[in-house]
């Protein structure tokens, strides 16, 4: 009888450990979250860029990719995240794993398999170490009347 209740024990435990710990999408690499200016959140496994400057969420060659233009900020998939910092800001903004938050505009190099490097004023900065990106809303395109 007391080998069944700690045989019980130790699955409870292990299954405690396995729900507690950081999940990697396939592959080993990290999950994004993209969430487009529409309200819609898309799943990137892993996030990439492909050679049109285009967003990818996939291992497809043959996707199309998604414009920045589109996107209101990216997320990095992790059970317990800060709130994203509400407002509309008129430059890129970064949120580091430490709550450090830098503005500026934003560009992306070897950013594959969900990993690379985001410049923002001249400084280098791995999406490693990043929670959110988000994008400056896109100016409004005035009418003529």
């Amino acid at each position: 009888m007391k080998s069944r209740r700690l045989w019980i024990i130790f699955v409870t435990l292990g299954i405690l450990v396995l729900c507690n710990s950081n999940i990697f999408a396939q592959g080993g690499w990290r999950q994004w979250n993209i969430h487009l200016n529409d309200g819609t959140q898309l799943e990137a496994n892993p996030l990439g860029m492909n050679e049109a400057g285009r967003f990818t969420r996939s291992m497809d060659p043959q996707q199309p990719g998604i414009e920045r233009s589109k996107i209101s900020y990216l997320e990095i998939s992790r059970r317990e995240l800060p709130p994203l910092p509400s407002g509309v800001f008129k430059k890129d903004m970064v949120v580091l794993e430490d709550g450090t938050r830098t503005f500026g505009a934003v560009t992306f190099r070897n950013l594959r398999f969900s990993e690379g490097i985001v410049l923002q004023n001249g400084k280098e900065l791995r999406t490693e170490n990043i929670i959110y990106i988000k994008f400056a809303q896109p100016k409004k395109k005035r009418t003529k009347h």
